[in-house]
C-alpha cells in the first residue's frame, strides 16, 4: 500500500495540531499547579534574638502580614475577654509560649491591626497591650483573640516551632496545624 500526497498531508497537519494542542494545554495545567511564589514561602525562619518584650515584628508568609511577637515572662492578662465560643482560642493553641507569630489581618474585612503595647484609650482598662484594627474597632488580645468590635473570629495562628532563637513559621511544632479563619 503506497502512500499518496493526501495521506502525507494528512500526517503532517496531524502532527501540527498535537504540538498545537500541547502548546495550548501546557500553560493551562501549569497554572493549576502551586504558585512558585507562594512555595517558596512556605517556610519563614525569623530571628527572635533582637525581640525584646511586648516587641512586635512585621514579616510575611504565604501572603499574610505576620505579626512576631515577644511577652515578658512572666505575663499576666488583666484585660477584658469575649464570652463565645472562640474565648482564649489562640491563648490555648499558643500554650505558654511567649515567643509566636500571628497572622496580622483582621478577620472582620482584612486591614492590619495596629499594635498598641501601652493599650488603647476605647478600652477598659486602657493599660492592657491590644491590636486595635483601625478600620472599625475591632481589638484583639495580644495572642489574636477577639475582645470587643465587629470581628466574628480570632486571627490566624500558622504553624510554627522554636528553634533555639529561630522562629520557624510554617513548621509544625507547638503548633501544629494553621488555624485559618480567612478560608
Amino acid at each position: 500500500m503506497e502512500a499518496s500526497r493526501r495521506d502525507f498531508m494528512q500526517y503532517v497537519v496531524g502532527a501540527f495540531g498535537a504540538v498545537a494542542a500541547v502548546g495550548a494545554a501546557y500553560p493551562i495545567l501549569k497554572s493549576l499547579g502551586p504558585n512558585a511564589a507562594a512555595a517558596l514561602q512556605s517556610k519563614v525562619d525569623y530571628d527572635v534574638s533582637q525581640l525584646k518584650p511586648m516587641d512586635v515584628r512585621v514579616t510575611s508568609w504565604k501572603g499574610f502580614p505576620v505579626f512576631v511577637m515577644m511577652l515578658p515572662t512572666p505575663f499576666n492578662w488583666n484585660g477584658p475577654e469575649r464570652n463565645n465560643k472562640y474565648k482564649n482560642h489562640n491563648r490555648d493553641i499558643l500554650g505558654n509560649h511567649n515567643v509566636y507569630a500571628i497572622i496580622g489581618k483582621c478577620t472582620h474585612l482584612g486591614c492590619i491591626p495596629l499594635w498598641k503595647p501601652d493599650g488603647d484609650s476605647a478600652m477598659n482598662p486602657s493599660n492592657v497591650p491590644v491590636f486595635h484594627c483601625p478600620c472599625h474597632g475591632s481589638i484583639y488580645t495580644p495572642w489574636g483573640d477577639n475582645i470587643s468590635g465587629p470581628a466574628p473570629l480570632p486571627l490566624g495562628v500558622p504553624p510554627q516551632t522554636l528553634n533555639g532563637n529561630k522562629l520557624e513559621i510554617g513548621t509544625p511544632g507547638f503548633v501544629k496545624k494553621f488555624w485559618n479563619p480567612y478560608a
